[in-house]
Parts: structure tokens; C-alpha cells; sequence
């Protein structure tokens, strides 16, 4: 091999030396915080890339782009345009100097690793980290991609391989969002016809507590609507449930204790299972004391909320009872206690007439407690008890009038 070519490329260490995939450009990382461009045939220089505010640990051409990400001891890793030479997207998230670049997925994702062993893939287009590895417990200095296989080297002295296994994930998570959408149509039939214990059990599988809680209401309501016991029910179905599955129900319960509209179904689903399984038995199971524990209080709250309810309802009694019959078609006990009754402050009887609120006019008889009062009065009195349609003005006067006098 003989040299023929050479330049002065830096004015610090050069830490990397890439060659573009149609090999007419080279590009060197330097500690100088610049990624330089120079052609291969001649070693002529093409362009400079600054903006990194430390070294150049690594550079790497795009092969389907022209691209070429960097990164920098400034923790970020720079995606640089080889038309004009601008940095076109800049990825922030390493805690530690960002070493190693290399692009994946035809050049839509970008993979780098730091000083605190760590691998991070990276999305062109929204400029966010998709995924974080730990992959060592060192820095890592040597990292490399071939036919979905990332190869990792670090201070740790350990190498590992890692396979891309994304097809994999999302072919599971596929058929995962198909097995959910079959089984939400399952509960969806069996709550059409009224299969309530099947419907509880795919609930249950699926891990929704907002199905399961549906299943219940409309388990009670059936239960109601044909004068069964709810609870003997729900006895039933816990006899068959492991405690696993009994673990899920109470934290259920818990949630759905919190509100008020929810604290009946929750109550008789503990109070089933309370009476169901032994106390013993639940209080082995590792975490159920803690939760049921945590029902108390909101239980104790919702308990004096009906309490309260219960107490004011009695006001409703007493009101029913002071007003007796008004029904217009039978009231002759109305009429009755009408009769019987007297008022506290007896109207002052005027002429015969009594005004009240200046509307109704009752006839009165001028001889039942009148006494001399009458005499003194004309003919065109009227008293008026309630609101009067006189100004105030009017009756001040005579009040004064009447003083004076």
C-alpha cells in the first residue's frame, strides 16, 4: 500500500472516518466539534458541518437519503443534509455522550448508544425516541446493524447481539386486538339474551372493570325485575371463583365504592364474598386485607349519606300528614279539621267581610266576636290580611294620623 493523498483534516483528534455507499465522499469526526466532507478521489474538500457544541464521536451516511447523522459528546445526536449542508433535525435524550449513529428501517429510524450503556431508537419524521435498551453497564464503543441483527461492544467487555423483532410484536399485537374485538362481541351477545354468568366471565378475562361493572347492574336489574335475591346470586357465582379471581373483584370494588352512584353494586359484591368464603381463607391471600381496608371509609360515608336520606325523608311524612286530604273530590275531612281549627291571631271581624291578600273574599258574620267594633265602622270597610294593593304611603299616614289622635 503507498499513500496518494494526504491533508491536514483537523485542528484536533479525528475519532471517525466514513465513506459515503457510492464512494465519492468521505466524512471525519474530529474532536474540533466539526464533521468535514472531502472527496475520495482527491482528498478534496466538499463542506463543513458545525453546530455540535463538543467532539464528533461518530458520523454515518444514509443509504437511501442524502443524509448523514452525527453524534457529539454534547449528548445529541444531528441529522445533516448533504445538499447545502444544514442540520435538519437535531434528537435530545441521552444523559451521556452519544458515541455510536447508525440508521435502520430504510433510513426512517435512526439507532445511537451512549456512555451509560444505553441504546435508543430514534424516529426521523417525529423526531422522538421510540424505545430505550439497556444494553450495558459500560460505555458502549462499538455498535453496528446487519439484516435486522445490532451488534454491541462496550467498556464492560461483554459483546451482544440483539435480533429485530418487530414483525413478531406486531403480528402478536394484531392478533391480540382481534381476540379482544371477538370477545367484546361474545359479551355484547351474551348481555343481549341475559347470559349474565357467561358475560361476567369474558369480562373478567379481558380485565375491564367497566364491562364487569355493566354485567352486574344489569345482572341486579334482571334479579329485581323477577323478585329473586341478588345476593343469592351473586353467591353463587363466587363459589366457583378462585381466589385470584376474587383479588380482582375487590379491587373492582374499591374503585367503583368511590362513587356514589357505584357503592351498591360494590357493597353486594363484598358482602357476597364475605359471606361466601371463610375469613381465614381471605385474610391468607397476599394484598386483599390491605384493599379491603381501603373500602372502609368511603363504606362509612356512603352509610351516613343513606342514614341522613333515610332521617329527611320523614319530613315529607310530617308535611303529608299537617296537609291532610286536598284531594277536590274528597275533602270532607279537610273541611272538618277547616272548622275545628282556629287561628292563632283571630281576624278582626269588619262589617261582615274578611279580605285576604286582597283577592278572596270569605264571608264572615259580624256578630262571632265583634262585639262593638262594628258600630264604629262604615258600611265600605274592608280589612285585608296579607299583602295590599294600598301604597305604604297611604297606610303610614293613617298610622301617624291614628298616633296623633
Amino acid at each position: 500500500l503507498s499513500v496518494f493523498a494526504s491533508t491536514k483534516a483537523h485542528e484536533k483528534d479525528i475519532n471517525i472516518v466514513t465513506v459515503a455507499p457510492n464512494d465519492s465522499l468521505v466524512a471525519t469526526g474530529s474532536q474540533d466539534k466539526t464533521v468535514k466532507l472531502w472527496s475520495s478521489s482527491d482528498l478534496g474538500f466538499k463542506g463543513e458541518l458545525k453546530g455540535h457544541k463538543r467532539g464528533i464521536w461518530d458520523c454515518q451516511f444514509s443509504l437511501h437519503d442524502r443524509v448523514i447523522a452525527t453524534s457529539s459528546g454534547d449528548k445529541t445526536v444531528k441529522l445533516w443534509s448533504l445538499g447545502d449542508y444544514s442540520c435538519l433535525r437535531t434528537f435530545q435524550g441521552h444523559s451521556a455522550s452519544a458515541l455510536r449513529v447508525r440508521f435502520l428501517s430504510g433510513g426512517l429510524q435512526l439507532m445511537s448508544c451512549d456512555a451509560e450503556g444505553l441504546i435508543r431508537l430514534w424516529s426521523i419524521r417525529s423526531n422522538e425516541c421510540v424505545f430505550t435498551l439497556d444494553a450495558h453497564d459500560d460505555r458502549i464503543w462499538a455498535m453496528d446493524l446487519e439484516d435486522g441483527v445490532l451488534v454491541s461492544g462496550g467498556a464492560d467487555s461483554r459483546l451482544k447481539v440483539f435480533e429485530d423483532t418487530t414483525k413478531e410484536l406486531e403480528e402478536q399485537t394484531r392478533k391480540e386486538e382481534e381476540q379482544n374485538i371477538l370477545k367484546e362481541q361474545q359479551l355484547a351477545n351474551h348481555l343481549r339474551f341475559k347470559e349474565y354468568a357467561q358475560a361476567l366471565d369474558i369480562a373478567l378475562d379481558m380485565d375491564k372493570p367497566r364491562q364487569v361493572l355493566k354485567v352486574l347492574n344489569a345482572m341486579t336489574e334482571n334479579d329485581l325485575s323477577k323478585g329473586k335475591d341478588v345476593l343469592v346470586t351473586l353467591q353463587s357465582h363466587v363459589k366457583t371463583w378462585a381466589m385470584s379471581r376474587i383479588t380482582q373483584i375487590v379491587r373492582y370494588c374499591r374503585e367503583w365504592n368511590t362513587r356514589a352512584r357505584n357503592c351498591h353494586i360494590s357493597m353486594l359484591a363484598i358482602k357476597a364474598i364475605v359471606t361466601t368464603k371463610p375469613a381465614d381463607q381471605l385474610a391468607c391471600v397476599d394484598g386483599l386485607p390491605e384493599v379491603l381496608e381501603g373500602i372502609g371509609p368511603y363504606a362509612e360515608r356512603h352509610f351516613q349519606r343513606i342514614d341522613k336520606l333515610h332521617s329527611s325523608s320523614f319530613l315529607i311524612d310530617f308535611a303529608l300528614m299537617s296537609m291532610g286530604n286536598l284531594d277536590e273530590s274528597d275533602n270532607d275531612d279537610y273541611l272538618k279539621w277547616e272548622q275545628k281549627s282556629k287561628l292563632v291571631l283571630p281576624p278582626k271581624a269588619i262589617d261582615g267581610r274578611v279580605q285576604e291578600g286582597g283577592q278572596t273574599v270569605i264571608g264572615f258574620k259580624a256578630g262571632g266576636g265583634g262585639g262593638n267594633d262594628t258600630d264604629s265602622t262604615s258600611e265600605s270597610e274592608v280589612m285585608t290580611i296579607g299583602e295590599s294593593s294600598e301604597d305604604e304611603s297611604e297606610s303610614d299616614s293613617s298610622s301617624d294620623e291614628s298616633d296623633s289622635e
